[in-house]
């Protein structure tokens, strides 16, 4: 690029929002720990592969790991080799890769309808999506996959300019690598604009068949891509794998799924949230959300798009928020043609009076968590439970600070004058807020999410010789914090005493609270909403066994994964 065109480009960035966007979601990206148990389960299935070398077949606790296909745990190790071995490494990453979302959305506007205003105003939308903000930095594979999900959609719009070839090329590109990084659902999340595309393209109503033979085309071209890598991991993983990467992965999920089962109306209670402050923002009159679609190609664009996508993700039974992100996009193109027609305004003033309620209630939280017991309604059972002496703790740990700015924003909101707010401070009001609650995330709850010490003695263990084992899964939490080079053991409660029998001279550890054990751990560190134990295994075998059969319930981090 020249220094021209470099200047316009941060220009145009700093004009829209999106430079104030990033610097606002930066220090999130650095300080925010990785969180369990999705976000270190991937840091140490990446950790894994940088030890082994073995960039074919993910693994993690020393098995192989089919839950994910590669393309994220590459991309982690490719940025650990310029920024070393750091959790804002991996985040910085995935930040960029927001990024890069939102100049592939703004292109994609511009290419679909030639209207700067439009497109500024569809960009502003995204970014100020509170959703989208939240997960901009997550190590999460949606984050990414909303980034291929639009390059292939580039490919749908030179198939609309007659530019067969190339846009052949950019959807394979993008359903491949979408496939690599979560599997065939990046079908669903882009593939509806090219079943729909004679609604929204006149080259699609010429040129039908052509259209339907090279969107066939275009999915092979996209499996051959993923299939680079799925045939020979499977050769290398063994049957079992191959199996669990073709099958389980896909078709289980879609049909029968075996984590996050949810009713079929279950996303229709979270989308408004997820897009806020927009659902609380935009008004216009019937006639504009009806005659959108008549009027704008780029409208249609988006409802083909994410519509019959949305549909598909209600039934199948597997369910979670982040499923979503892929689509919001398609969103943001919707509301911004609904505000470009007439009668349709910006009405911040509810949001500002949730981000008022919100900064208020987090800046009393210390307080309230410090004085809980005198305080009657916090005093009380929720349902079974009180709340947990380490939950108050956390709580009272959390800077006022916080929330004050949280309020303090929601103020701002409130004072805008006129019938019309701010699109871009409305946005930016909503990513600050993001902001603030993750960053008092971090320094609320960091202290208990952060098992380096645990990894550490388990190390040390594994590195003396000293047989350690995990009661029940643990889900990698410690390869990555401690380094760990040899895989951890996990030994069911049934199991339990017959290895410390075997083991007397081991350790267990766990952070599961559900175990009957009464033997006194020999250390006992903050973990979430719990402690993290380690016992001797002597100290197991002298104390009371309870009766065989009495198995407790599941623990909640004892579930499937994402």
């Amino acid at each position: 690029m020249t220094d021209n065109s470099i200047s316009r480009f941060l220009r145009s960035i700093a004009a829209d929002g999106r430079l104030w966007w990033l610097l606002l979601l930066l220090p999130v990206v650095l300080f925010l720990p990785a969180l369990p148990i999705d976000e270190t389960r991937y840091l140490a299935v990446a950790w894994e592969m940088r030890l082994h070398l073995d960039f074919l077949v993910p693994h993690l606790n020393g098995a192989p790991y089919s839950d994910k296909p590669p393309l994220l745990f590459w991309l982690i190790n490719f940025g650990w080799l310029f920024a070393g071995l750091h959790v804002w490494a991996v985040r910085l990453g995935v930040l960029a890769a927001s990024f890069a979302s939102l100049l592939l959305f703004e292109r994609l506007v511009l290419r679909l309808q030639p209207d700067a205003s439009l497109a500024r105003r569809a960009v502003i939308i995204l970014f100020g999506i509170v959703y989208f903000a939240i997960f901009s930095g997550a190590i999460m594979f949606d984050v990414l996959l909303t980034t291929f999900a639009l390059l292939a959609l580039h490919g749908a719009l030179d198939w609309d300019a007659l530019r067969w070839r190339r846009g052949l090329i950019l959807l394979a590109l993008g359903f491949g690598l979408g496939i690599l990084t979560k599997g065939p659902v990046v079908l669903l999340d882009a593939g509806f604009a090219l079943v729909f595309g004679p609604w929204w393209s006149e080259t699609a109503r010429a040129n039908k068949r052509r259209w339907y033979a090279m969107t066939g085309l275009a999915v092979l071209g996209g499996a051959v891509i993923a299939l680079a890598w799925a045939v020979p991991a499977a050769i290398m993983g063994g049957e079992k794998y191959a199996d669990a990467i073709f099958l389980r992965q896909t078709v289980d999920r879609m049909a029968n799924s075996f984590a996050h089962r949810r009713p079929v109306w279950w996303y229709f209670m979270v989308l408004p949230a997820m897009v806020l402050p927009w659902t609380l923002a935009v008004r216009a009159p019937w006639r504009a959300w009806r005659e959108s679609f008549h009027i704008s190609k780029s409208a249609r664009f988006a409802t083909a798009w994410a519509v019959p996508a949305f549909v598909a993700f209600c039934l199948v039974s597997g369910k979670q928020p982040h499923y979503l992100l892929p689509l919001l996009p398609a969103l943001a193109l919707y509301l911004a043609n609904l505000l470009g027609a007439d009668g349709a305004r910006l009405r911040g003033h509810l949001f500002g009076a949730l981000l008022l309620v919100a900064g208020l209630a987090l800046a009393a939280l210390p307080y309230l968590a410090a004085h809980a017991q005198g305080i009657a309604p916090l005093a009380r059972p929720i349902g079974e439970r009180h709340l947990t002496p380490e939950f108050l703790h956390v709580g009272a740990g959390i800077w006022p600070a916080w929330g004050a700015l949280t309020a303090c924003i929601g103020l701002l909101v409130l004072c805008v004058r006129g019938a019309h707010a701010s699109l871009r401070a409305l946005a930016l009001a909503s990513t600050a807020a993001v902001a603030l609650g993750m960053l008092a995330l971090a320094q609320g709850v960091g202290p208990y999410v952060d098992v380096s010490v645990a990894a550490t003695r388990i190390k040390h263990d594994q590195d003396s010789g000293r047989p350690i084992a995990h009661l029940a899964w643990h889900h990698g939490l410690f390869d990555f914090p401690g380094r760990l080079t040899q895989p951890l053991p996990k030994v069911d409660f049934g199991e339990l005493r017959a290895w410390c029998a075997a083991h007397p001279n081991g350790e267990i550890v766990t952070f599961y609270s559900k175990y009957p054990i009464t033997a006194k751990p020999e250390l006992k560190l903050p973990y979430r909403f719990g402690f993290i134990r380690f016992w001797r295994a002597s100290d197991l075998l002298a104390m009371p066994w309870p009766a065989r059969g009495q198995a407790p319930a599941m623990d909640l981090d004892d579930a499937p994964e994402d």
